[in-house]
C-alpha cells in the first residue's frame, strides 16, 4: 500500500495467536512461537537489529528512536522470538477501510533461518484474529521477495519506484 491510500491503526495486532504445527524440526521451531513483549527490556538487541536494517537499507526514513516511539505508544508491536524479532502494525486502506496486518520490521540474529516460512502462518492467523483482511510486509531485496513469494506463498502486490529530487 502506498503511504497516501493508508493510516495507521492504533491496534497493531497484540493477540495471543496460535501457529500451525509441522513435522520435525519446524513443529519444535512452533513451540517457542514469537510473543508481544516490552521493548524496554530487549532494547539492547533491537536497537542493534535496527541499525543492522539501516546500514542495509539508506532508503528508510526511520530512526531505532522512532520505531521505539512507536511500540511504547501501542502503535506497533514488538515481537521477540530467540532468534529474531518482528514489528508489526495495522494499516487501514482510506478508500475501502481494508486493514493489513503489516510486518513493518523484521530482523533475525542469524539470515537463512527459513523463519518466514516457519512463522507465517503464526503471522497470518495473528492478522485475522485482530480482523485484518490483508498481511504483507517490504522490501528491496529482491532474494527476499523471491523467497516469500516462491517458498511461502504470498504474491507481490506493489512495486514502488521512485528518485530523491533533493540531489
Amino acid at each position: 500500500m502506498d503511504k497516501d491510500s493508508t493510516s495507521r491503526d492504533n491496534r497493531a495486532g497484540a493477540t495471543g495467536a496460535t501457529g500451525a504445527t509441522g513435522s520435525g524440526s519446524q513443529r519444535q521451531d512452533l513451540e517457542r512461537l514469537p510473543v508481544v513483549s516490552n521493548i524496554r527490556q530487549e532494547w539492547d538487541w533491537v536497537k542493534t537489529g535496527l541499525e543492522e536494517i539501516l546500514h542495509l537499507d539508506p532508503n528508510l526514513t526511520w530512526r531505532p528512536e522512532d520505531v521505539y516511539a512507536s511500540v511504547i505508544s501501542g502503535e506497533s508491536h514488538l515481537w521477540i522470538h530467540p532468534d529474531f524479532f518482528v514489528v508489526s502494525t495495522i494499516e487501514t486502506d482510506m478508500f475501502t477501510e481494508h486493514k493489513t496486518f503489516l510486518l513493518w520490521i523484521a530482523y533475525a540474529r542469524k539470515r537463512g533461518g527459513a523463519n518466514a516460512a516457519t512463522y507465517a502462518k503464526f503471522f497470518e492467523d495473528v492478522a485475522s484474529q485482530v480482523s485484518c483482511q490483508f498481511i504483507s510486509t517490504k522490501s528491496i531485496q529482491m532474494p527476499v521477495v523471491k523467497y516469500l513469494v516462491d517458498q511461502v506463498g504470498w504474491e507481490t502486490t506493489e512495486i514502488t519506484i521512485g528518485k530523491d529530487l533533493r540531489e
